[in-house]
């Protein structure tokens, strides 16, 4: 039996690791996760870097720009379909709903949250490795 392949979403803050902390996030990802997988991001993540790029300046600008660079090797995931209202509860509904999905976030409310619905959760650890929590297997 072929098991199905895991989706890791990556929120806004955590698309914004690599320009900020300088940490290559796909090479973690290869590191701490044990299972096949692909990343897709959220259309709703894509709508909010936009809007942040345009009213940010200088290194926040930049680490958004990396972020958007990132991104972009990617397919974009509609996770509207799920659910509406803020971008942390669309990737907590689409997460839910779909099953086998990993979240990559910094945000320890959603964190918390993914985590009580049992959604495997990678976050970055002291400013420089991402950690996973949770099952993935």
């Amino acid at each position: 039996m072929i098991k199905e392949e895991w989706l890791v979403i990556p929120d806004t803050n955590f698309l914004l690791v690599p320009g900020q902390f300088g940490v290559d996030v796909i090479s973690e990802l290869n590191r701490i996760l044990d299972v096949k997988f692909r990343v897709a991001v959220p259309n709703v993540v894509l709508q909010e870097l936009e809007l942040i790029e345009r009213k940010s300046r200088g290194r926040d600008l930049m680490a958004i720009r990396m972020a958007r660079k990132l991104a972009e090797r990617f397919e974009v995931v509609d996770v509207g379909r799920f659910g509406d209202g803020p971008t942390d509860d669309q990737i907590l509904e689409f997460a839910v709903k779909r099953g086998r999905t990993i979240v990559c976030t910094n945000d320890r409310k959603l964190r918390k949250r993914l985590r009580e619905k049992g959604v495997p959760v990678v976050y970055l650890r002291s400013k420089k490795i991402l950690e996973l929590e949770g099952m993935v297997g």
